[in-house]
């Protein structure tokens, strides 16, 4: 098994690519901790696993709050003594009203995307805040507390959750697409710095990929993601477990802060 003994810790990972990644990392041996804010969702991952005759954990904690995230890992080296690997999931995706309104008036009339989304102009301060603190201020806290648990131990593995909206912008999502290309970032100056210490920092930019996480959308986008997508299909979260799996495992030794972006070609 490629991950055998090691520990794992997924953020976010009650559902969606989370849930995914952890329980592909716990048929590949790992001991997981769960976090997520729902805790009746990670406790049924958790119960997946263990089901499965694994071993897991579960952590409530706001990623976006540093106190909440050091007792998180002080939880984690209580229980297995250390950590080996991280992912970086956790995150959030928030469309206002009016931008949602202006999107379906775009998809059921194009000549109206003319007008344009309004959405940089109209958003709301909070909003933009919770965006970036969940998923850029989350990722950095974890990887922060990650990197006193790995460094003593001389290896790591730290995997971050981007996405295409970092790589190319979302018209309708500047807090999002500014979080992720942060996420990118931060992954890329982290790498830099701590690859001589035996810790491997990469990031993943998926697509778009059939989950929950699109039920959010207006109707009809969904449809014209998947005709703007040159593989005419939207991704499967196997596939980004899979991904993840690899930066992971010590099959990935030579790659260092790079982005693995499974995206059907919409991104190339």
């Amino acid at each position: 098994m490629r991950l055998d003994g090691r520990i794992a810790m997924i953020t976010g990972g009650g559902s969606g690519l989370g849930r995914e990644i952890a329980l592909r990392f716990a048929r590949e041996g790992a001991k997981l901790a769960i976090n997520d804010l729902r805790r009746e969702a990670a406790q049924a991952v958790a119960a997946e696993i263990t089901g499965a005759g694994g071993e897991a954990m579960v952590l409530v904690a706001d990623v976006s709050d540093s106190v909440e995230v050091a007792a998180m890992f002080e939880e984690i080296v209580g229980r297995f003594g250390y950590l080996d690997i991280l992912v970086n999931n956790a995150g959030i995706g928030l469309i206002a009203p009016a931008v949602r309104e202006r999107m379906e008036q775009a998809i059921a009339s194009p000549g109206a995307a003319s007008a344009g989304l309004g959405a940089t102009r109209t958003m709301n301060d909070s909003q933009w805040r919770r965006t970036l603190s969940v998923h850029l201020d989350g990722t950095f806290y974890c990887t922060r507390e990650a990197l006193k648990v790995m460094e003593p131990r001389g290896y790591g593995k730290i995997v971050n959750m981007a996405s295409i909206a970092g790589l190319t912008g979302f018209g309708g999502s500047p807090d999002y697409s500014a979080a992720k290309a942060g996420i990118i970032g931060l992954t890329k100056a982290v790498a830099r710095e701590v690859i001589g210490l035996g810790i491997h920092v990469n990031a993943i930019a998926p697509g778009f990929i059939d989950t929950t996480f699109l039920e959010v959308l207006p109707p009809g986008l969904k449809e014209l993601m998947i005709l703007q997508t040159p593989a005419r299909r939207l991704g499967k979260p196997g596939e980004i477990a899979d991904a993840a799996l690899y930066l992971a495992s010590d099959e990935s030794s030579f790659v260092v802060g790079q982005v693995l972006s499974p995206n059907g070609g919409f991104v190339i």
